[in-house]
């Protein structure tokens, strides 16, 4: 009696908090949603009915991930906004979405199935039950005729097939019904953990000077959710502009899908660090080499992963997109993408690719060949006037042709007017860099060495057009006034003495090849060493 009276106090106090006649339980429907960098604001507007006095309002099936500072809630009409509070309410149940009812009328239909077949299969083995408890169709005083034997066996023998391939038809329906039942299954189960998470609610209190219906908007920001800046490059011909695909690769994580709303893109960062920078004193000293090729390559290994997001490429393009269904806005620290038409973004924390802009850059093309480190020509593109779009920092996926050629970097904070993209090799332009014996020979002096080094350096163009050819290498610098390092022969380059590089513009004519000579010298104390020459 006691374990009964005290479970009815549990269930009160549990409706209770369930069902508390002081409150308005709300599911507001979603507005808009600015997306950021990191980060999305969520809009929403409810009209909600409110008796004279003091009003709690309890809006409900919000995000999870909710920023408490960043609420802002304001109300239409003669009422006061008294307080605004958050909480997780562990108790309140949540709706169950489409996709989950969805797949439970699946679910139930697939049970259905199954027992329908569990049901033939056992009518079917009672049936060869039956057959076999029958097979005997004389007895001692009887006798049965070869011809009755021969009629009895083969329907025996006729039956107990078709049950028999019957049976094993539908045991293996079961496996494929049951299958299906398990995959149904797991993702009931992993979509109900999400729903049975705790609601997160905002709780206001309102003071309305009459009983009316108010309009009530309300904000907030969420962490679980943002956009990347991603772009397709495509060059058609190597005489036509580039065509630049400016996208946004969207996501987010709120629990909830946002469905069919205005979804406004923002550059800017709010979850960012908003204090000005502050300059400490610059500390320096000799390096310890060892130290410093661990700091390098543990910086490299950081680089490398922040680099390892890939953006899904999208090959083709249709006529229209949603970059022209986006207006720009330049704010004063960020730039907006509005749309005029509303989309979804899944809470399925997975990249949703948005087209927002597209451009015409214009661009000029040559290949670059640098024969010291690889013998293929690549196609460089050269990009100009692409600083005018607002571009961020992303990855750019290389078209050329049709083709997908790679991927490249956009960083508006490092490039220049012009953007270089590689957008391949070229096998049929090839570039060697041979030895030449008879001019690199060691010299021995009183005190010093001399050493002389040659090459010749040949750009074949096996394509029936010309191409024009942009060609690198490098002597040594020395950094040692007793190494000295003579520039010889270099057919004519550019030569740069501060970053030791070469560079030839060949203009290479179908089918012909053209010869450049290298020749340097490095003079240094017989005893000494240098590494890497």
């Amino acid at each position: 009696m006691k374990k009964i009276f005290l479970l009815s106090l549990m269930l009160v106090f549990v409706s209770s908090l369930n069902f508390a006649g002081d409150e308005t339980v709300i599911k507001p429907g979603l507005n808009s949603v600015k997306v950021f960098l990191h980060g999305a604001e969520l809009s929403y507007s409810a009209k909600v009915k409110l008796n004279k006095g003091l009003n709690e309002v309890v809006f409900t099936g919000l995000s999870a991930s909710i920023e408490q500072n960043s609420i802002s809630v304001s109300a239409k009409g003669d009422a006061v906004i008294m307080s605004v509070g958050q909480q997780f309410n562990f108790l309140r149940s949540q709706e169950k979405t489409p996709q989950i009812k969805l797949l439970e009328d699946s679910l139930e239909a697939l049970n259905k199935s199954l027992a329908m077949n569990q049901n033939e299969s056992s009518v079917l083995n009672e049936e060869v039950g039956l057959l076999m408890a029958n097979k005997s169709i004389g007895n001692e005083k009887i006798g049965v005729s070869i011809s009755e034997l021969q009629k009895m066996a083969e329907f025996f023998r006729k039956r107990l097939t078709e049950i028999k391939s019957k049976i094993y038809d539908l045991s293996f329906a079961a496996k494929k019904i049951q299958k299906n039942i398990d995959r149904i299954q797991n993702q009931l189960n992993e979509l109900n953990n999400q729903i049975n998470k705790p609601t997160n609610e905002i709780i206001v209190s309102i003071s309305a000077k009459s009983a009316a219906t108010y309009e009530i908007d309300f904000s907030y920001l969420m962490r679980d959710a943002g956009w990347v800046p991603a772009y397709d490059i495509r060059v058609d011909k190597l005489n036509s502009p580039a065509q630049l695909n400016y996208k946004a690769n969207v996501w987010q994580n709120s629990g909830f899908d946002w469905n069919d709303v205005e979804i406004i893109l923002s550059t800017r960062n709010p979850v960012a660090n908003n204090n000005k920078p502050e300059l400490y004193p610059w500390f320096i000293d000799f390096a310890r080499p060892a130290l410093y090729r661990e700091m390098k390559g543990a910086a490299n290994k950081s680089l490398d992963a922040a680099n390892m997001q890939v953006m899904a490429a999208q090959a083709g393009g249709a006529s229209e997109t949603m970059a022209d269904y986006f207006e720009i806005n330049d704010r004063q620290l960020s730039v907006e993408f509005t749309p005029q038409i509303k989309y979804s973004i899944a809470s399925d924390n997975k990249l949703h690719s948005v087209a927002l802009q597209d451009f015409t850059v214009p661009a000029r093309y040559e290949y670059y060949a640098a024969p010291k480190l690889d013998n293929n020509a690549f196609l460089i593109g050269y990009l100009t006037d692409w600083s005018n779009y607002n571009l961020l920092q992303g990855k750019a996926n290389i078209y050329f042709e049709n083709s997908f050629v790679g991927q490249s970097n956009i960083n508006p904070g490092t490039t220049k007017d012009t953007l270089v993209l590689s957008l391949g090799r070229d096998q049929n332009i090839s570039v060697s860099r041979e030895v030449l014996k008879d001019f690199s020979e060691d010299k021995f002096l009183s005190s010093n060495v001399e050493r002389t080094f040659a090459f010749e350096i040949k750009i074949k163009n096996n394509k029936k057009t010309a191409a024009k050819v942009l060609v690198e290498d490098q002597i040594p610098i020395s950094k040692n006034e007793d190494i000295t390092v003579k520039l010889i022969e270099s057919s004519g380059a550019v030569y740069d003495s501060d970053s030791g590089k070469l560079k030839w513009l060949v203009d290479v004519d179908g089918g012909k090849s053209v010869l450049k000579k290298l020749i340097y010298s490095v003079k240094y104390p017989k005893d000494k060493v240098i590494p890497g020459l």
